[in-house]
């Protein structure tokens, strides 16, 4: 069975909602555990910050196992049918921390996660660009992409004060509950379904014509997981108490900015609004270089929150720009993966480099780091639409006493217009 696309217009329906709704209380989960996992390893299980970033790696290069596997399922077997699957095994990851008394029982529960979590999240991104409309693609994704963001902004807070107020047994029931939830979302999704024709099948691991933006989402994910992995380590080492602050103002960021850009993507472009994300994230690991304080620590959780929010969602809204529908599960997979290699290997490194060169000079190192995803883009964009101008003002030709210019078509990405889902009663 298969997806069949409608020529629905809507943005606002309900299974959009509860799609976005599973997303939130999927991550929240994440993140949830994403906040206490350092301090469960290092107050309860007597390790240090390299067996920290060695969980937080192992995580994310399981997921990366999963995305393409995913993305083909999602593509080959239907959407519903993996999204079940994912969400149900994600809820039995998350009982499990229950029972993860020692180190090496917790590393493969992260192994084991991640592929969970893997499938999940690229399930829940592809219903999302298929329920979108073409023309609002940008801004769909940038309201699904708030899920995350409240996500950060309720995960660790939520986390904890679970932990402060009743520890880690009802910590890990709570975490548990959020996946249930979530499964429990996906009763108000509903596709029309169809016997799919063996042509229309994507037999693709990975999108090749996505590759350019799976770099700069790479490199992104590298230096993101400076961030999640030890920030709430380096406010301890800063004597900043209340380290959900930083998660609270990165959510503030993310959630102002990514509406504001996928509106401007959609009508705009992507020049501008991303070199503004670049700028941001930049200067967000030069504010954690600097920080001595609370508030040079709360501003860069905030640039950390406009930066992110940016390039992650026009990322994949640019690049589910580039196919049709029946390629888009292999184009979130293969994003996502990249996210996840990144991630995996952000941590596994970042945090051998943090314990060598401490937390304050390996933020300086993910400072220079964000020039490569800048570059990346400004080949695929910047430099195109330099080159396009010239071509045009060389095709320029003197024609009846006036310039006539020969008509190319836009430098920033192919779009292609494709049907979007509606609900069933």
């Amino acid at each position: 069975m298969a997806f069949v696309p409608s020529d629905a217009t809507t943005l606002w329906t309900r299974s959009f909602l509860f799609n976005c709704l599973a997303n939130l209380l999927a991550f929240t989960g994440m993140y949830y555990i994403m906040a206490t996992l350092p301090l469960y390893t290092t107050e309860v299980l007597g390790k240090g910050n390299g067996d920290v970033g060695l969980l937080f790696g192992a995580f994310a290069l399981a997921g990366v196992l999963a995305r393409p596997l995913a993305g083909r399922l999602l593509d080959a077997s239907g959407r519903m049918k993996t999204a079940w699957f994912s969400l149900l095994l994600l809820f039995f990851a998350m009982a499990a921390y229950s029972w993860t008394t020692f180190f090496t029982a917790l590393l493969a529960l992260r192994i084991f996660h991640g592929i969970c979590w893997g499938f999940a999240t690229t399930s829940l991104a592809t219903i999302a660009t298929d329920v979108i409309p073409a023309k609002q693609r940008g801004e769909g994704i940038g309201y699904f992409g708030l899920s995350m963001s409240l996500a950060m902004l309720l995960g660790p807070w939520l986390g904890l004060s679970v932990l402060q107020q009743f520890g880690y047994p009802f910590l890990f029931a709570a975490g548990t509950a959020l996946a249930a939830l979530s499964a429990c979302c996906l009763f108000g999704i509903r596709f029309r379904v169809a016997p799919a024709a063996s042509e229309q099948r994507n037999k693709r691991w990975l999108e090749k014509s996505v590759l350019a933006y799976a770099a700069i989402v790479f490199f992104m994910a590298f230096n993101y997981s400076a961030v999640l992995s030890f920030i709430v380590l380096f406010a301890q080492e800063l004597q900043i108490e209340n380290a959900s602050l930083f998660f609270l103002a990165n959510a503030v960021g993310v959630i102002a900015s990514r509406p504001y850009a996928g509106k401007m993507l959609d009508r705009q472009g992507p020049i501008l609004i991303m070199c503004i994300g670049f700028a941001s994230f930049f200067a967000t690991f030069v504010c954690l270089f600097f920080t001595q304080e609370l508030c040079f620590f709360l501003l860069a959780a905030l640039l950390l929150g406009i930066g992110f929010g940016i390039l992650y969602s026009l990322a994949f809204a640019l690049s589910i720009n580039q196919v049709d529908a029946s390629r888009r599960g292999s184009v979130n997979g293969t994003l996502l993966t990249a996210f996840d290699l990144g991630f995996a290997l952000g941590a596994l490194l970042l945090g051998q480099l943090s314990a060598l060169i401490g937390l304050r000079a390996m933020y300086l190192c993910c400072a220079l780091l964000t020039v490569l995803p800048f570059a990346v883009f400004y080949k695929k964009h910047m430099q195109k639409k330099a080159a396009d101008s010239i071509a045009c003002e060389a095709d320029s030709v003197e024609w009846a006493g006036g310039t006539h210019f020969k008509a190319l078509p836009p430098a920033n990405s192919r779009v292609i217009i494709q049907p979007v889902a509606t609900e069933t009663n």
